[in-house]
Parts: C-alpha cells; sequence; structure tokens
C-alpha cells in the first residue's frame, strides 16, 4: 500500500471523491454566457437551432484567377501608370494600344485613373499631359445614344468638375448646411489639405493640356479670370492657383496679341503682391510670377 504523507493527505481530502481531478464536469455546459456568446456569433451551433447546409459552388474558386475580362484591361493599363517615365513613354503607350480599349467602361475608367495619377504625380504632369495628347488622338470615340464619348472630352470633364468645385466651395463657405455632420478641426484642416493639392494639381494640368493644344487660349483667359475674381478680397487658394497657372502658361500665352489682357492681369497682380490680407507665402509667390514675365518667362536656374 502507498503511503502518504500528511501534507498528501490533507490535500487528497480537499477533492471530492465522486470526481477526478482535472475532470471537465466541473466547466458550466448550459446556461453559460460564453456558450451564449459564441452560439449568437454562428461560431458554434445552438443545441435547438440544426447546422446550415452548406451549398457547393458551381465554379470553383482559384487564387489568383480573373473572372472577368473587363478586371484584366484594368490591372493591364494600371501597370502601365505605374511605369510610365520620360524614357519609356512610347514604348508604354504602345501597349496602351495593344490593351484594346474597346467600350466606354473600360475607356471612363482609365481616364479617372489618368487624372487622379496628375493630382497625386504633380512633378509627372508634363508627361501626363503628354500622354494625354497622344492617347486622344489615338484611342476610339464611342456613342452611347446621340452622345458622343472620348477621351478628350471624359478629361475635359474631370479638369472642369474639380475646378467648379473651388467655385461652388467659395460660394458656400461659412454656411452650414442642414443635416450636414459638423467636423473637428483636424478633420477640416486635413480636408482643406486635400482639396487645395487637388486644386493646384488640377491647374497645373490645365495648364500642361493647353501647352499641348488640347485647350484653347479662350479657356485659359476665362480660368485667369476667375481665379483672380474680386482682387479687392483676394481668395489665397485661387491666388496661388493663379500664380501656378502664369508659371506653367506664361511664355506661350504672352504673345503680342494678348499683350493688353496680360498687362491688366499683372498690373492686378502687383496690387496683390502688396495686400496684407495675404499671406506672405502667397505674396512671394505673385513676386516670384512678375519676376517671371520681366525676365521673358525664364526660369531663374534656366538664366543661370
Amino acid at each position: 500500500m502507498r503511503m502518504y504523507s500528511s501534507r498528501q493527505r490533507a490535500l487528497l481530502n480537499l477533492t471530492p471523491q465522486s470526481q477526478p481531478v482535472g475532470s471537465y464536469s466541473q466547466i458550466p455546459r448550459s446556461g453559460s454566457h460564453a456558450s451564449n456568446r459564441w452560439q449568437q456569433k454562428g461560431l458554434v451551433p445552438s443545441p435547438v437551432t440544426p447546422m446550415q447546409i452548406m451549398h457547393k459552388a458551381n465554379k470553383k474558386y482559384v487564387v489568383g484567377e480573373v473572372s472577368n475580362l473587363e478586371e484584366v484591361k484594368q490591372r493591364q493599363l494600371n501597370a502601365i501608370l505605374n511605369k510610365l517615365t520620360p524614357r519609356n513613354f512610347v514604348k508604354l503607350f504602345r501597349k496602351v494600344e495593344e490593351v484594346n480599349i474597346d467600350n466606354v467602361a473600360t475607356l471612363s475608367w482609365f481616364v479617372s485613373r489618368v487624372f487622379h495619377r496628375v493630382l497625386v504625380e504633380q512633378s509627372f504632369c508634363e508627361i501626363y499631359a503628354k500622354f494625354c495628347f497622344q492617347l486622344a488622338l489615338t484611342l476610339p470615340d464611342f456613342r452611347e445614344g446621340t452622345e458622343r464619348i472620348t477621351f478628350r472630352r471624359l478629361l475635359l470633364n474631370y479638369c472642369q468638375e474639380v475646378f467648379e468645385r473651388g467655385e461652388r466651395k467659395e460660394a458656400k463657405a461659412g454656411k452650414v448646411e442642414e443635416g450636414e455632420i459638423k467636423q473637428t478641426k483636424e478633420e477640416e484642416e486635413e480636408r482643406a489639405i486635400h482639396a487645395r493639392r487637388c486644386k493646384l494639381g488640377n491647374i497645373r494640368l490645365i495648364g500642361e493640356l493647353y501647352k499641348n493644344r488640347m485647350l484653347t487660349e479662350r479657356i485659359m483667359h476665362d480660368c485667369i479670370k476667375k481665379l483672380i475674381g474680386d482682387f479687392h478680397n483676394p481668395d489665397e487658394e485661387n491666388t496661388e492657383a493663379l500664380c501656378k497657372l502664369m508659371s506653367t502658361i506664361g511664355e506661350m500665352i504672352d504673345h503680342p496679341k494678348a499683350k493688353e489682357n496680360m498687362d491688366a492681369y499683372f498690373e492686378i497682380m502687383q496690387k496683390l503682391s502688396t495686400n496684407q490680407k495675404l499671406s506672405f507665402r502667397v505674396r512671394f509667390l505673385l513676386r516670384d510670377s512678375i519676376d517671371l514675365r520681366k525676365n521673358k518667362w525664364q526660369q531663374r536656374c534656366k538664366m543661370i
């Protein structure tokens, strides 16, 4: 017979004789909160409700397999835009032609991707504008009823929408519409930075498209006049966008026939450059634009 010490006998007496140590019968089964919670989430079948029968899919899913031809085209076009640089411009342009954009859905998606790439990658705006010019000449036109849909028209619609969005923002500045959720200060600042970036990117693209003859000179003068607006009460963002546009298209639009208009614009810009309502940074941009015209639109780095 096995002999136990007094300490071991005391421990054995604490354990109920009818139940072995470590038995699972001590764990509550029915009516526990944990069990009900798991059953409510559907992770454990309830004893009352039967298990749902799993239905077998008609087509087996394969990881990485693309089920839609449209998705294949979008991936190819997105990959082309990711690699676009001045060096491989011609090569990638040919690859776009090989994708075979043969419907409005693909064309609209592609224009949207190109446009939003420009807003994000503004340093590549010039190459994107040249790319757009070639695409507008090459990609096919489509018709939906009596409406003619082209790459150029879709792209310019995006430009116009973002430009006019800024005008609408100015019109309702300081107004809170009914049902509109009030944003925190941080959210407002983040939204303002994003809107400013989009506006400047769009203005730069508009200027580059004009340089590629995709927009007319009359449209450029309309844009300049709208950005100047009420110069007695100038808008900070519009004034910055005006400087961006002038630095982009100034050399091309400042010709003898347009001299009267250009002189009038820069007379206003000269007054704005001393307007204390504008920040020092924007006033400095205005002076840079004025100096740029005096130097016959030659950047300082080029002059050196």
